[in-house]
């Protein structure tokens, strides 16, 4: 790793400012960050007739894992999934999915499977 100079520093502060100065940008960033619109959870899981993975990060700093467990109220996502912080590690993530598909579909023998 090295130091950056004062041109390549530019850059890259011009190549992270520029987007949020297009016209519409506070908008999209603002919709991301309250979700103004869309359907909330609790709206589309009485509509799934097949099981949903609820999967939470136990330390999620915005939304406590409490929130998640009243999802396992639904039918549809009888369990909800723990994460231990590991929300952006696929080699985590990945099995909980894997098993949710192959208990869904009833799926013996996955190449997912064969490791």
């Amino acid at each position: 790793m090295s130091m950056c100079t004062w041109e390549e520093m530019l850059l890259i502060t011009e190549a992270i400012i520029r987007p949020g100065l297009e016209p519409g940008a506070v908008d999209v960033f603002f919709e991301f960050i309250c979700y103004y619109g869309g359907p909330l959870p609790e709206d589309l899981l009485p509509q799934f007739k097949c099981p949903v993975l609820v999967a939470w990060g136990e330390k999620d700093p915005w939304d406590p894992i409490k929130l998640g467990r009243a999802y396992g109220n639904f039918d549809a996502a009888p369990q909800i999934s723990p994460l231990s912080n590991e929300d952006e590690k696929p080699e985590m993530v990945n099995p909980l999915i894997e098993s949710v598909v192959l208990v869904t579909f009833k799926v013996q023998d996955s190449p997912c499977s064969r490791h």
